[in-house]
């Protein structure tokens, strides 16, 4: 339908921050996997000229005193990001809960271990462009895993923080993973069910899909909340222009309605 640089599309382009997450790896160097022990962690660090430092993490998830300067490339071909681990261990800042729980006062330390909550927006960022990395590598499955693991990181997220995940949908929806985008983009919803730009891309997903009444109903809520948006018209205008309509009778009538067809402009949509 479109081209990447089409209008559409409402939110940030991902930047490329360095690397920064727990990985894990299925055995230490130079040794065979242990049954007993499936995963080992990791601590890594992007040191910049294609090197990463490296931490081995103890039983205690603490990084171990020895640093290992390794190659990128051959490091990550042979590990996996675990980004809900590292989400865990490296942006949740614990204050006065730890000196309550010492004292057995569990639920005063679950109070301030939920007040002191909050994310690390670079390393979250890092963690989805190692996603990226993994499907530029064709290494689809860790790929998956990480974005897996993105999205269902808990629920101290704020409602301040759902451009992130609109953003990494538009990032999957132009890869093509459409499902994968979909989940990022109601990640975002739940976190702001009123933004007309997120609905939008919800919608356009859904219509990339195949689903042309799922797109419909998205551009219902978006021009609900704001009826002049003018990508959304836009949108519309496109979706007319190629004789696409919707089944549904209460749709139809919706957008059949002559204050709407009198509002929309030109498509503002390239269809390269």
């Amino acid at each position: 339908m479109t081209s990447d640089k089409d209008t559409l599309d409402q939110g940030n382009d991902l930047a490329s921050p360095k690397l920064k997450g727990i990985f894990s790896t299925p055995a230490l160097p130079g040794e065979e996997p242990d049954p007993g022990v499936p995963k080992h962690y990791w601590f890594v660090k992007e040191v910049g000229d294609g090197m990463l430092s490296v931490q081995l993490l103890d039983e205690n998830y603490l990084r171990t005193p020895k640093q290992h300067v390794v190659k990128k490339d051959a490091f990550l071909e042979g590990s996996t990001l675990e980004p809900d681990l590292g989400y865990r261990l490296l942006t949740q800042r614990v204050l006065k809960g730890d000196y309550y729980r010492q004292q057995g006062l569990n639920v005063e330390a679950k109070i301030e271990y939920q007040q002191v909550l909050r994310i690390d927006e670079e390393n979250i960022r890092g963690n989805f462009g190692m996603g990226l990395a993994y499907l530029a590598l064709n290494q689809l499955e860790k790929g998956r895993y990480a974005f897996e693991k993105l999205v269902q990181l808990d629920e101290s997220f704020l409602p301040e923080h759902k451009h992130l995940f609109n953003d990494f949908g538009i990032a999957l929806r132009k890869k093509g993973l459409l499902d994968e985008a979909l989940a990022f983009y109601n990640r975002a919803k739940a976190l702001g069910p009123d933004d007309e730009n997120l609905i939008l891309n919800i919608a356009r997903a859904w219509f990339e899909k195949g689903d042309s009444e799922k797109a419909y109903e998205g551009l219902k809520g978006c021009l609900e909340i704001k009826p002049g948006f003018k990508q959304a018209l836009a949108f519309l205008a496109y979706l007319r222009k190629h004789r696409i309509f919707p089944k549904d009778a209460h749709l139809k009538a919706h957008f059949d309605r002559e204050e709407i067809k009198r509002s929309e402009p030109g498509s503002l949509v390239d269809e390269g």
